[in-house]
């Protein structure tokens, strides 16, 4: 695994929110393309869960997700990048409930019968710690649903340089892979492993296919261990 890039170059620097904004509003050609993939994962995460649940999700982006949860009895979601909140469809924003910067913003007794984590898990520094904090806010019966790139595998590595490494080339003239290593710092093998430390895995599932190396996305259904 490539070392760890602990700051950006400034030339990164710069385009850091303008990027962000494409990415999570899927601008170019290439992000309306890795969108239509993504869908899957936002397919298979919206049929975790009992209906009409309390639901956080967590890294929330632009509300992406939400329009494929059909029913909910509150959505909360925890997004540090306000100008992301900021440049959603405001419609989404009628259905959210609070918004919080962090975990540690939320309140101590509130719990959630479904939390969520859409290519969140990857981007954490203290993985275990976050983990351990989710488990705390998970309802006795609830459900922790993950969706993570297959980050470390083949089919992964080679899909990024090909379509969003090549349209922020094409945009801005630099490097995509010294971002990538300096975002995605968990692998995937080492997210689910810790997982299981904290949760029982009930369900996993993969795209295209279910097969090491050849995973773009992983989805985990998961429940606390009491």
């Amino acid at each position: 695994m490539n070392k760890k890039i602990k700051k950006l170059p400034q030339a990164y620097e710069e385009i850091y929110e303008d990027f962000y904004k494409d990415y999570a509003l899927s601008k170019s050609l290439f992000r309306k393309f890795a969108s239509f993939l993504e869908s899957w994962y936002h397919k298979e995460i919206a049929k975790m869960g009992i209906k009409n649940c309390s639901i956080l999700e967590i890294g929330c982006g632009a509300l992406n997700h939400v329009p494929y949860e059909k029913t909910f009895s509150r959505y909360d979601v925890i997004e540090p990048k306000n100008y992301l909140i900021k440049a959603t469809d405001k419609k989404r924003l009628y259905s959210i409930n609070k918004i919080y910067k962090s975990l540690d913003h939320l309140p101590c007794d509130i719990k959630y019968s479904k939390i969520i984590s859409i290519a969140v898990l990857e981007h954490i520094d203290d993985l275990e710690q976050h983990l351990i904090s989710i488990k705390k806010l998970i309802e006795p019966k609830g459900v922790f649903s993950v969706a993570i790139p297959a980050e470390g595998e083949f089919l992964w590595w080679i899909s990024w340089r090909l379509t969003t490494g090549i349209g922020f080339w094409l945009k801005y003239k630099l490097d995509y892979g010294l971002l990538m290593r300096y975002e995605h710092i968990n692998q995937a093998s080492k997210i689910i492993n810790l997982i299981k430390k904290y949760f029982y895995i009930e369900k996993i599932n993969s795209f295209p296919f279910k097969i090491k190396n050849l995973r773009l996305y992983i989805t985990l259904e998961c429940k606390s261990i009491n």
